[in-house]
């Protein structure tokens, strides 16, 4: 009777990463971009390969990813001693390679495939920026690169250095368009007309909505969209002076909600969240501004405000207690104590400061003859 040898080999999900690795035409966008030189023992495509499933798959640090690699390379189909060659060093190596090739061409490519593989309509593109955050002193910056700046960081970090990172992902299918690196003393909203101009030129046409948040919405970032022929939808802050007709509306019974659509919760696929719209007039400029009513925000507004004035209401009843004594005897004291006590929820809360003045009698008694000069002699001879 024969041996059988038998040899069990993981798959996990490789075989469908790799499927859409195929699709996306992944590794020969790293062969393009980063070719294998004789001097290499491991292709760059294969290396970035061999990271990008270990990503998906079951993250690891790069010293891991070796150990990690042995389960998938049985001696069969692949050599097992192949895994060893995928250590660290292999692969921060070729990730500086990745660093150093024309990434924006790689990445555009990568969008393109995955666009058409999958059908994708780029009708929509959302930009969002947001910061990365870097721990430690970066002295020395080579003047060519993106710089290290303090700004507005967005870890609450105000105190660490950062840098600026701005992403265009289309609206079906979420995919990746572009990504744009900046200072970290970049603002926001001087990012979006640049930004609108690239996508211009990459996608060959205007006509598609640009969705970003309240940094687009300033005039010269609007005109300057509309006048080349695009659409945009974006956030008003609640500061501009545009919005007080609808509150006054609001404030007077005169909006009238449209229903719009409902959505099942996330986590209570029986509940439904509802939204409707109201459609207030024409802007200066002759944007349309549409009011949206979410049934979700209005049940966690109210939740909001519930909590925030029970603790106003906590602070005000300890406040009392202590009115007249120590540090709040006097009015303007007292006004500020009441200010900080209810500072979240100053705009739905009145508070109104009464006081009462109470009148006594003080009966000044004679002092006796000599009575003074016994309190002078007194004091000097205690000093």
């Amino acid at each position: 009777m024969n041996n059988i040898n038998t040899k069990a080999k993981m798959l996990d999900v490789k075989p469908l990463v790799t499927h859409y690795m195929e699709q996306l035409s992944l590794k020969q966008l790293f062969e393009k971009y980063i070719p294998k030189t004789h001097k290499m023992d491991v292709a760059p495509a294969d290396a970035l390969s061999m990271l990008v499933f270990n990503i998906i798959n079951s993250p690891n640090p790069l010293y891991k990813i070796a150990e990690w690699a042995t389960d998938y390379l049985d001696g069969i189909g692949e050599k097992t001693c192949a895994a060893q060659k995928y250590n660290d060093d292999c692969l921060g190596r070729n990730l500086d390679r990745l660093y150093q090739c024309n990434r924006n061409e790689l990445m555009l490519e990568l969008a393109a495939n995955a666009i058409k593989a999958h059908q994708l309509e780029i009708n929509t593109i959302h930009n969002d920026s947001t910061t990365v955050t870097f721990k430690g002193r970066y002295e020395n910056q080579a003047p060519e690169a993106v710089q290290l700046r303090h700004g507005h960081n967005k870890d609450f970090r105000p105190d660490c250095l950062q840098l600026v990172f701005g992403l265009n992902v289309i609206g079906d299918g979420h995919v990746p368009l572009s990504f744009t690196l900046f200072d970290g003393n970049q603002a926001d909203d001087k990012t979006h007309i640049p930004n609108w101009e690239h996508l211009r030129q990459m996608l060959d046409k205007t006509d598609f909505i640009y969705v970003a948040d309240c940094k687009l919405c300033s005039e010269d970032n609007l005109d300057h969209i509309h006048q080349n022929g695009g659409c945009f939808i974006t956030v008003v802050p609640k500061n501009r002076s545009m919005l007080k007709p609808f509150l006054q509306q609001l404030e007077n019974g005169e909006v009238e909600w449209q229903s719009a659509y409902s959505v099942p919760d996330n986590r209570k696929p029986s509940k439904q969240h509802h939204f409707y719209t109201f459609e207030a007039g024409l802007t200066k400029k002759g944007y349309r501004l549409i009011w949206v009513l979410s049934s979700a925000k209005a049940e966690h507004d109210q939740k909001t405000r519930g909590h925030r004035l029970a603790e106003a209401e906590a602070s005000l009843a300890e406040l009392s207690g202590k009115l007249n004594r120590y540090k709040l005897k006097i009015r303007k004291q007292i006004e500020t104590a009441v200010a900080k006590a209810i500072k979240n929820v100053k705009e739905i809360i009145e508070i109104e400061l009464i006081e009462h003045k109470i009148p006594y009698r003080k009966k000044n008694i004679p002092w006796p003859a000599g009575a003074g000069q016994c309190l002078q002699r007194s004091y000097k001879n205690y000093i």
